[in-house]
């Protein structure tokens, strides 16, 4: 209700006043001068009696016309709004090693931790920030100066709890009975706010991408709202692009202290480690293939006699079946690696080639630094290989023996994990077909032709062929999962693609061609300039493809491409189709679209398609030892085109990732091919697919059917966790070989930006501070904040509507008006009695 005050409503203003003093002066004299005029009879005390009492009726008068009223007064003091960020970046996620042993004793003392579990890194950042955030006596005394706005960021912000302030000090409140203290939720807080309201400061959750501090503190100050500080937790590794000083500088300009209080051991560690181990998970004897590491060093960024070079190791070890381990220990490879001079991430390739087969494991270690830190994350082991000894079966169809025919026949027929058979159109009848599996005719069944694995065509003669033999395969390739190259020749290719009774090859291939009158008029081009090799371009971002990829580096790869001998023939191909990936481009033969493809990859239902719009690849045969390159080249083709379909021939489907390495809050994309049991396209709206990590930890991840694509299915998810993972889908088949399609690797990665560089970065934070003129404040001495952040309270008061005094009730207007009448009666009893007039 608030304390009763008196007003006068008609007290005159300004000048007013000067006239009522001067009318009241002149009562009183008035007053006086009458009664000391009465006659002697009566005495002066007497008459000094009744000029009171008659005065007393004259002010009550004058009073009256003042208007006396009763209005009640409510003060209120407004506390303003504390912001305390919090980091939420990863880099909160770990702990330090505190070489200062009195520090980490402090530390222990604020947070009651164990001190020997902080010291060695065990304790994590958010949960020395938790357990101090949880001592109510310091919330309390903050929430004494102010409502507490608790805000979460990392690459952005996040309020997640508001804390009112106290509206009675947690000193005064301790004298007041429970009755008598305030409500905390009457104070002074926004409407949107009202279901953040909370008692306590929430747990930090360490699971930021970035470090952000520019953003978080302009943000607090551009929604400020009656905002007194600002209190900051952080390691003071920003990352951001804009510059923290410069937002601190503004706050300071708005009196807008920042205090700050500093996490983690500002001593840059000292550690080498191995993060990632990434390895296939199959392979093929003699087939090169590479084991990938990424090594974190962390320097001080001096050097401080930090090796220029780092020894890597790769370390082999052979599953034996019969003793259920693995065993062979033995280092196959060393590498020296470059190291930065202020730490941050290694990339580290092993290129290798087993021709055993079995499963294997792979170790990359490397080597200790002088007064290490931590040398327990200085070696990881790999996921495991297996080396197959199944053959891959390859029908190789060419309507002349050009010279890549002859060289390709050769290289597949001699691998051992291929079974060649040859369909060479123009071989006499009387002499048998070449390959090591033999064949007396063309197969032209889909039992036929599904015994195979992948069909290579080398500018086939169209006489052989129908409708109904392009139609099986295509029946092929989308329900068998087949692999199919198409490789076009100067003889023949015009013809194949334009036919009629053979248009289905257009619809199978991955790129568009013109019409016949057009193809035919660049091929006369081409055949004009045929007299001077063209330039193969190499699609940049496919350099890491498995058909182009030489190298585990892109850049070696791309200087192995520009050592190649040109092209001097191409077929006009005009454009590649929307979902296929151009690896190669012709860069002398331009066309409305662009460049010309030479080399496409693409899919077409269950199975892989590329398509080669050049001949002349045995000229690539003397660059390398012993045809190294030719050979690699067309091996890696035959790889890619198996990679969709199990050597069986009776995969149901497959599974793939838009990428293999992301990092950790990227969306992953997980795309499906799936056949029924009659190897037609699913038409299931939704299939199940499984993401398993390397500890056996699994998610189910539900993938929709795409519009109009029967049997064709994406899904996505947020990566959460580190390290590597496996995809499958759940054909839900209980009991059965098939009941899961072959599962694809990926690996999830810290974000570079938070793994790089993670210690406490006090000279950053200790400027921010200044700047704005508050204080940096380390963790240890938490308990000393409340008293440094300033104390800014609003006065703020409520009046009621006045109220004439003698309307407040009817006892008090019976007294008041009765008031002027006894004391009249008291005067006129008093002249009665002394025989006045």
């Amino acid at each position: 209700m608030g304390e009763p005050r008196l007003e006068w409503t008609n007290m005159p203003e300004s000048w007013g006043v000067f006239v009522l003093l001067f009318a009241l002066i002149l009562i009183v004299f008035g007053v006086f001068w009458m009664y000391r005029r009465e006659i002697d009879t009566c005495p002066m005390p007497i008459k000094l009696l009744m000029a009171g009492l008659r005065l007393a009726t004259l002010l009550f008068f004058i009073a009256l016309l003042l208007r006396p009223s009763i209005f009640y007064q409510q003060v209120t003091e407004i506390k303003p709004t504390i912001d305390l960020l919090l980091d939420g970046s990863l880099s909160f996620g770990r702990g330090d090693l505190y070489r200062d042993e009195k520090r980490a004793g402090r530390l222990a003392e604020a947070s009651g931790l164990d001190a020997v579990s902080i010291a060695d890194g065990s304790v994590r950042r958010s949960d020395l920030v938790n357990r101090v955030l949880a001592d109510k006596q310091l919330i309390q005394s903050i929430r004494d100066k102010g409502t507490l706005q608790v805000v979460n960021f990392s690459d952005g912000t996040k309020k997640i709890a508001v804390l009112p302030a106290n509206l009675v000090s947690t000193e005064a409140s301790s004298e007041q009975s429970a009755e008598d203290r305030p409500d905390p939720e009457a104070a002074d807080v926004s409407s949107e706010d009202g279901g953040l309201i909370q008692e306590a400061v929430p747990d930090l959750v360490p699971e930021g991408l970035g470090t952000d501090l520019w953003q978080a503190l302009r943000e607090s100050i551009d929604n400020a709202n009656r905002l007194s500080a600002i209190v900051l937790i952080s390691d003071g590794q920003h990352n951001g692009s804009e510059d923290p000083i410069e937002i601190a500088s503004r706050a300071q300009s708005l009196g807008i202290p920042i205090y700050v209080i500093g996490v983690g051991d500002p001593n840059p560690p000292r550690n080498v480690s191995v993060n990632e181990v990434f390895v296939r998970s199959k392979a093929y004897p003699d087939e090169p293939f590479e084991v990938e590491a990424i090594l974190q060093v962390n320097s001080s960024g001096d050097r401080g006699g930090m090796p220029g070079q780092l020894a890597v190791d790769l370390v082999q070890q052979r599953f034996n079946e019969r003793t259920g381990q693995m065993e062979d220990r033995q280092i196959i490879q060393s590498k020296q690696v470059d190291v930065p001079e202020k730490g941050g991430r290694i990339r580290v390739d092993f290129d290798h080639t087993l021709s055993e087969p079995g499963r294997y494991t792979y170790t990359v270690q490397v080597e200790n630094l002088d007064n290490e830190t931590q040398t327990d994350d200085n070696a990881l082991a790999s996921s495991e290989l297996e080396v197959v000894d199944e053959q891959v079966k390859v029908l190789l169809i060419s309507g002349l023996p050009s010279f890549d025919y002859q060289h390709v026949q050769r290289l597949l027929q001699r691998d051992q994990t291929i079974a060649l058979s040859c369909w060479l159109q123009s071989m006499d009848e009387s002499r048998p077909q070449e390959g090591n599996l033999p064949i007396s005719r063309l197969p032209k069944t889909i039992e036929e032709l599904g015994q195979y694995n992948i069909v290579m065509m080398m500018d086939p003669n169209p006489q052989e062929f129908d409708a109904e033999w392009i139609e099986t395969l295509k029946t092929f390739i989308k329900n068998k999962a087949g692999g199919v190259l198409y490789m076009a020749g100067p003889q023949f290719s015009s013809e194949f693609v334009t036919l009629n009774r053979l248009n289905g090859i257009r619809e199978i291939l991955p790129v568009r061609f013109g019409d016949s009158e057009s193809i035919a008029t660049n091929q006369a081009l081409a055949t004009a300039t045929a007299s001077r090799p063209g330039k193969m371009l190499l699609v940049n971002h496919n350099m890491d493809h498995p058909v182009l990829s030489f190298h585990a580096d892109p850049a070696a790869t791309q200087r192995t491409w520009s050592q190649m001998p040109g092209i001097y023939w191409s077929f006009p191909a005009l454009t590649a189709k929307p979902t296929a990936r151009v690896l190669m481009e012709h860069g002398d033969q331009v066309n409305a679209q662009g460049n010309q493809p030479l080399m496409v990859a693409g899919r077409y239902g269950a199975g892989t398609v590329l398509y080669m719009g050049f001949q002349g690849s045995w000229r690539w045969r003397p660059l390398g030892l012993q045809a190294q390159f030719f050979d690699r080249f067309w091996i890696q083709v035959s790889r890619f085109l198996v990679e969709n379909r199990s050597l069986q021939g009776s995969r149901r489907g497959f599974v793939d990732s838009d990428q293999t390495e992301y990092e950790l809050g990227q969306r992953v994309l997980l795309v499906g091919r799936v056949l029924d049991n009659q190897f037609r396209p699913s038409t299931e709206p939704t299939i199940e697919a499984i993401v398993q990590d390397a500890d056996g930890r699994s998610q189910t991840l539900e993938m929709q059917l795409l519009p109009q694509q029967e049997g064709r299915y994406e899904g996505t998810f947020v990566a959460q966790r580190t390290g590597k993972f496996e995809a499958t889908i759940d054909l839900g088949i209980p009991d059965s070989d098939e009941k899961l399609i072959d599962p694809i690797s990926f690996r999830v990665v810290a974000p570079s930006a938070e793994s790089s560089s993670f210690w406490l970065n006090e000279k950053l934070l200790k400027d921010i501070a200044e700047t704005s003129g508050g204080e940096y404040i380390e963790l240890d001495r938490v308990s000393e904040l409340p008293s440094a952040l300033p104390r800014l309270v609003t006065r703020a008061e409520f009046n009621s509507p006045p109220e004439p005094i003698w309307d407040v009730n009817q006892y008090l207007r019976f007294s008041f008006f009765l008031l002027p009448v006894l004391l009249l009666t008291c005067e006129w009893a008093l002249r009665k009695w002394y025989k006045l007039l």
